[in-house]
């Protein structure tokens, strides 16, 4: 496959005007200047494929059902829904129609979470990249015990049956208040003794730092019985799960919008990436991740956003433009580049996903992942191009997106 266009935006390398991309089995081989027999896209830029560093697939179906309700109120209608109203074919329908809008958004990698084999099942058929992330709970012990005892056959099953050159699996014991303190320690163990990969959702909402540092408000309360043994004293969340040791394990946390310097510090130190879901925590009034502290401390981290029924859509460029414009309100200042938008959608977050030596960027011998996106004619400067990216394009302006040399999308057929 060779396809040109007015732009080519390697990312880690500068934006390349009227080239092509080689491609030669799923990877390329080479961008050269384009000659005039190259099949040419007018009025396009070719980026690599956009990295969705956290979701929930399976979700997609209750997008809009339940936007008018305060987060701890939303996850337990959320989970009422999912365990008691919607069937397998539901949520494989939902996984199948998210995963359709990430590919013509653009999107070629996903770090996807739930505790559902079918959605696991649907992704693992899929031209999607990515790690699947099976979600853990245990509140109770006696839950918590059965859990951990059964999870890591259950694994290696999941392993066995849906892991695929593009699709790995790993865990995400589900939060610090839905996974008692002895489960994540097991988790931790075991994940970094078997480098299994390991996400999950922390410092998301104020109610989640009170629960952890006080054991008061929505959350404590409802957990009051089924939690009363946990024994937790600790500063924040995060100084909580530092102390089971699941940070050994180098995970993508998602969120991350309540954590303190001090928190961030204990996150750098052990190299945990953190995923950046501006509308998603801006939906629910968590506030603003300190994302230019992260960047500072050298912390990997990748834009995510989160599933259709929190967020509604599945639009990397729309949450790069929303997140960048959030992180300048916050600072008071011009922070955070379009240039760095335009990583964290890509580079960056393969580097979150601990994938960046195989996509990520458009260089030769990386997985031929890309998309192509439709630009005004006539750009003659590349910050225009960037600029207009970041600021204008939104994932209806995606005309092709290629997964490993396979065309997944291609608006015109």
């Amino acid at each position: 496959m060779i396809l040109a266009a007015d732009w080519i935006f390697p990312v880690t390398s500068p934006p390349l005007q009227s080239h092509a991309i080689v491609i030669e089995n799923d990877r390329i081989r080479e961008i050269r200047p384009s000659v005039a027999s190259d099949p040419f896209v007018n009025g396009a830029c070719i980026l690599p494929g956009l990295i969705n560093t956290h979701t929930h697939l399976a979700y997609t179906t209750l997008r809009n059902r339940f936007d008018q309700e305060p987060f701890f109120s939303w996850i337990r209608k959320l989970t009422k829904a999912k365990y008691e109203d919607l069937t397998e074919q539901a949520f494989a329908e939902s996984t199948r129609l998210g995963i359709d809008e990430m590919i013509r958004a653009g999107i070629t990698t996903v770090a996807d979470m739930s505790d559902l084999e079918i959605s696991l099942k649907i992704l693992s058929e899929s031209l999607l990249r990515g790690v699947f992330y099976w979600e853990v709970f245990g509140v109770e012990k006696e839950r918590a015990e059965k859990t951990w005892a059964a999870l890591p056959s259950l694994h290696g099953k999941l392993r066995k049956d849906y892991e695929t050159r593009r699709l790995r699996i790993g865990v995400s014991p589900h939060s610090c208040y839905t996974v008692r303190p002895e489960l994540y320690s097991n988790i931790a163990n075991w994940a970094f003794t078997e480098k299994i990969p390991v996400s999950f959702h922390v410092a998301e909402s104020k109610e989640e730092e009170r629960f952890v540092s006080s054991q008061q408000g929505a959350i404590a309360e409802f957990l009051k019985d089924r939690a009363a043994d946990w024994k937790i004293s600790a500063d924040s969340s995060i100084t909580h799960l530092a102390g089971t040791g699941i940070f050994q394990t180098k995970p993508l946390v998602a969120h991350a919008v309540q954590a303190s310097e001090s928190d961030l510090k204990i996150l750098a130190q052990a190299d945990v990436a953190v995923s950046y879901c501006p509308k998603s925590n801006a939906k629910f009034g968590h506030g603003i991740a300190p994302v230019c502290s992260m960047l500072d401390r050298g912390m990997r981290v990748g834009l995510g956003t989160d599933s259709a029924a929190s967020n509604n859509r599945f639009d990397l460029f729309e949450e790069a433009r929303f997140g960048l414009l959030l992180q300048r309100s916050r600072e008071n200042s011009h922070v955070l580049s379009e240039q760095l938008m335009l990583e964290l959608m890509t580079i960056r977050g393969a580097g979150a996903l601990q994938m960046d030596n195989s996509i990520g960027s458009l260089d030769s011998g990386k997985f031929a992942d890309f998309a192509v996106v439709r630009i005004p004619s006539g750009y003659n400067e590349s910050g225009q191009v960037l600029n207009h990216l970041i600021h204008n394009s939104t994932a209806a302006d995606v005309l092709r997106t290629v997964i490993g040399g396979k065309v997944a999308f291609n608006a015109e057929t």
